[in-house]
């Protein structure tokens, strides 16, 4: 068996069997932690099944743009307004003041830039944390609320601040590819009423219903277009996906409850997206990370006091009840996408030593499995089906 196909056996393996393992868990450690330890498991640092090559890459980063595209197609326009959306706007404002605060008080040397760990540590999972909310069935309470107006800011601000502060372009050229970009997703967005009704035609009509696939493989060519779009004008490939999840709610009627989503959504998740988490395990440097045990913990404290600790103080009369707010802000501070992503592009621009790559990624590791726990420990709710009375 090449190396190649015995990863990728390895992949599918770990794929199938982590539900079940996050059943044994019963939901107290996220899925993607499971993956990524999985990847390091099986990866060179572990059993050595798995090593990453060019076409695992190309996988993980279609998996990497499936998972920005159904968090922009997830996006609910009203949690960036209202009173919870402009304290999650600001509460991430003040992230973003505490942590230059903190990056350019520190020694950080020549492997590691402010400006990327302050983007890096200001971020906060969207996806797992409505898992999490999910699970706990606090994701229709005004405390879910509230935290979905915090997440979103903490996932779609530093994601643009990637795009904007971390692109090896001129500043001048990024803007211009990325109003670019933004125009062509505006041009699709305003053309969604003709485009639907396109689908009444006799003869596409014909085509489109003659298989259920159909339209889904129309929504992969959309996403996997705005990757190529991006990639090819130098945007990072997560601000088209982003977009091409936008577009996609235009197009689709009633998208929350739309069957094709759904059937997108199964898709990414049954390998595309899993992958992207196992191969980003399998990435980690554990050598230095024994070198270092260190690293992880201080990049967890360190992402605790630019995102969490802001929000402790910050929401004190949306969340007058201190064990409240600290769950809040144990809840924000978890972050995995961004710091793994973040750490890829400073590595490959040489910007970054693995060293510290693997320091941040670890953390982020430690985010999203010991926050949760923690906060799941101070929930005054005895259960999903109290809480969600």
């Amino acid at each position: 068996m090449s190396v190649g196909l015995q990863g990728l056996v390895a992949i599918a393996c770990l794929v199938a069997i982590t539900p079940f393992l996050a059943r044994l868990f019963q939901g107290r450690v996220p899925t993607v932690a499971l993956l990524m330890l999985g990847g390091i498991a099986v990866g060179p640092a572990g059993l050595n099944w798995l090593q990453p090559n060019a076409a695992t890459d190309l996988l993980s980063k279609i998996g990497l743009g499936l998972i920005f595209a159904l968090i922009g197609f997830n996006i609910d326009q009203g949690t960036l307004r209202g009173s919870a959306g402009r304290l999650g706007g600001l509460g991430w404002l003040a992230t973003v003041a505490v942590g230059v605060l903190v990056a350019y008080s520190l020694p950080l040397g020549g492997g590691l830039r402010p400006v990327a760990l302050v983007i890096a540590l200001s971020s906060t999972a969207l996806s797992t944390l409505v898992v999490t909310l999910r699970e706990s069935g606090e994701l229709a309470t005004p405390f879910g609320r509230l935290l979905l107006s915090a997440g979103t800011w903490g996932q779609l601000a530093p994601v643009l601040a990637v795009a904007l502060l971390l692109s090896s372009k001129a500043p001048i050229a990024t803007l211009l590819s990325l109003a670019l970009v933004g125009l062509v997703a505006l041009l699709l967005s305003s053309a969604s009423t003709r485009l639907r009704a396109l689908r009444h035609a006799p003869w596409l009509a014909g085509v489109v219903e003659a298989s259920p696939v159909t339209p889904m493989q129309l929504l992969f060519l959309l996403i996997i277009g705005f990757i190529a779009l991006s990639a090819s004008l130098g945007v990072e490939v997560l601000i088209g996906s982003l977009l091409a999840g936008l577009v996609m709610q235009s197009l689709i009627d009633n998208p929350k409850d739309s069957t094709i989503f759904k059937q997108l959504e199964a898709s990414a998740y049954s390998l595309f997206v899993p992958l992207f988490f196992v191969v980003a395990g399998s990435r980690l440097d554990l050598v230095s990370i024994m070198a270092n045990p260190w690293g992880p913990f201080f990049c967890l404290a360190g992402t605790y006091l630019i995102r969490g600790l802001p929000q402790l103080l910050l929401y004190g009369q949306a969340l007058p009840n201190g064990r409240e707010r600290f769950r809040f802000s144990l809840l924000v501070s978890q972050s995995l996408n961004l710091p793994i992503i973040v750490g890829f592009l400073e590595v490959q621009a040489g910007l970054m030593t693995p060293q510290v790559e693997s320091a941040l990624v670890g953390g982020s590791l430690l985010s999203v499995l010991l926050f949760p726990a923690l906060a799941l420990s101070f929930s005054t709710n005895s259960g999903p089906a109290e809480s969600a009375s």
